[in-house]
């Protein structure tokens, strides 16, 4: 047999009735587990995606105070589970009345009726009034197992700080079809509390619209503010609406601890022996920038064939560091074996050329098509298909074939990328 007791003043009740208020926006019914210390209101979603509980102080929210769980043991528990409308009926609105006018009550007395000899268990509940009258409601209970969600604090990270009266005038920009809450940290110092609800089509029929509110913040505005910037967390408008307004009943300030998205936060506020603790699962998108990391640049062609020479031994002739000369394609010497008479020595151009010829001079002629200053130290951009160098120190673009030049049909006659007109026949 459990014995439970406790004694509530007009104002203690009429907090009773902000909480149940409260809970019945996350769930039709409502968990009470009473120990020897507190007394705790827990409520759990459908979706089981909201958890609440809201602990009373033994000491400082009941003006007396008995709890012997049927176990007797220090650490036991009586534990149960009503309807919230069932508890609504009973502490209404205006149990609070500072000018003691009618209808206000003296204080509320409540015991659980829970014997042997008794056929039915009952929540029992005393309205005794100003004039004497008595008002007693006999509430059926379930028993019940009570779960509570586990939160650590210690990895939550992010945290955020503001009084609910301030925030409580920004949730009432929240558009009213609004279902998702999105809540970050940008760059400008400010903190962003968007509401939106996602478009829904069904076919060609749209079924709702997409309705987005954005409330910006000064982080100054809060009492604390700790939060990564980039970091989104989602929750629901109806939950936070029904926190804010609740915790401005109290007016205290409300608190948010989290760590990242689609892991848990928490809201929590309390005073006078009243700690309401609010655990909701997020969704989100993690877009927190990292450390910035300098780019990788891509060496130009002025210095990349100092790169690739770095990587030879250098020659110390005489104290002073010589460069290696360029390294010639394969494709011009596989050329230059294969027409040793085509880069024969040239002779001296002549000052004046023949007026009267009507064909250009060879030498003219091969000066024209060759690469400009081609033996010269500047590097000239091109696409390397020889797949021979090994120690060019940036990335080129690679033939997928198996040759190193390119051959015609005919004959197999390798010809090089560049080469002199006199070679080409059958174009003219």
């Amino acid at each position: 047999m459990a014995v439970l007791s406790f004694t509530l003043m007009p104002e203690a009740a009429a907090k009773v009735h902000d909480l149940l208020v409260c809970l019945g926006k996350f769930s039709d019914t409502v968990a009470i587990e009473a120990r020897r210390e507190r007394f705790t209101f827990t409520a759990l979603n459908s979706s089981k995606s909201a958890y609440a509980a809201l602990s009373l102080d033994a000491k400082q929210f009941f003006t007396s105070y008995e709890c012997i769980p049927s176990q007797g043991s220090p650490d036991g528990r009586f534990t149960c589970s009503m309807y919230t409308k069932a508890l609504l009926s009973v502490f209404k609105g205006r149990l609070y009345d500072p000018l003691g006018r009618d209808g206000a009550i003296d204080h509320c007395e409540v015991s659980v009726q829970d014997r042997p000899d008794q056929t039915e268990c009952r929540f029992i509940i005393k309205m005794i009034c100003n004039q004497g009258v008595i008002k007693t409601y006999k509430l059926t209970y379930e028993a019940t197992e009570v779960m509570h969600a586990l939160f650590d604090r210690n990895v939550a990270k992010n945290r955020w700080s503001m009084h609910a009266a301030a925030m409580k005038e920004y949730i009432e920009y929240f558009g009213t079809k609004t279902e998702m809450l999105d809540i970050f940290a940008g760059e400008d110092g400010r903190a962003v509390f968007k509401s939106y609800t996602e478009k829904i089509t069904n076919g060609k029929e749209i079924l709702k619209h997409p309705l987005v509110t954005a409330v910006a913040v000064n982080t100054s505005d809060f009492e604390e503010f700790n939060v990564q910037m980039g970091l989104h967390i989602i929750i629901s408008v109806k939950d936070f609406k029904a926190i804010v307004v609740h915790a401005d009943t109290l007016k205290t300030s409300l608190k948010a601890f989290y760590s990242q998205p689609t892991r848990p936060l928490q809201f929590s506020y309390g005073c006078d022996g009243l700690l309401c603790e609010f655990t909701l699962m997020t969704s989100g998108d993690y877009n927190a920038a990292p450390t910035p990391t300098p780019a990788p640049q891509m060496p130009s062609r002025a210095n990349s064939r100092a790169q690739s020479t770095a990587n030879e031994r250098p020659d110390m002739r005489g104290g002073r560091l010589e460069m290696p000369p360029p390294v010639e394609p394969a494709s011009r010497r596989s050329t230059r074996r294969r027409n040793p008479g085509s880069r024969k020595a040239r002779s001296p151009r002549s000052a004046e050329p023949d007026p009267d010829s009507l064909f250009i001079q060879p030498d003219e002629d091969d000066a024209r098509w060759e690469p400009v200053d081609y033996n010269n130290e500047e590097e000239t951009l091109g696409w390397d298909a020889s797949a021979e160098h090994g120690s060019v120190a940036f990335p080129t673009f690679r033939d997928s074939g198996t040759l190193s030049r390119t051959e015609t049909e005919d004959n197999n006659e390798a010809i090089a990328p560049t080469q002199r007109v006199s070679q080409v026949k059958g174009l003219w």
